[in-house]
């Protein structure tokens, strides 16, 4: 089964792929609105049987809760997990790492693996 992980953000959607036990980060997309994401997202899903979108809590995941649904719509098989912290997790690793402070700035992508890594070690 192939796997898409996602950790949605209103300007930045950072997405992992995983067709096996590991997950790895794919890429960051950037948009100006919620539709542009919405749109960039399922074209980037092609070829996925699953999608994992990390839930956060509070009003950003009544956001995700809609942007879950508008993927549901589109007839894609959508999950969520759990994304407590994910993007900390990604920040900590890239400093352990010794990746520059400027490159750290943009850590979505790796957020999402980490998303995605977490839901493959439940199956």
């Amino acid at each position: 089964m192939k796997y898409l992980g996602i950790d949605f953000g209103l300007r930045r959607v950072g997405l992992a792929t995983s067709d096996g036990e590991l997950a790895s980060p794919l890429k960051i997309i950037e948009g100006k609105n919620l539709k542009e994401l919405i749109k960039k997202v399922l074209e980037e899903s092609m070829g996925f049987d699953r999608i994992v979108v990390g839930m956060p809590e509070g009003k950003t995941g009544k956001m995700v809760n809609g942007f879950i649904n508008n993927l549901k719509k589109h007839g894609l098989e959508v999950v969520e997990a759990d994304e407590t912290l994910s993007s900390r997790e990604a920040q900590s690793i890239a400093v352990i790492s010794g990746v520059s402070r400027k490159k750290r700035k943009f850590n979505d992508d790796k957020a999402a693996a980490i998303i995605l890594q977490n839901y493959l070690d439940t199956l």
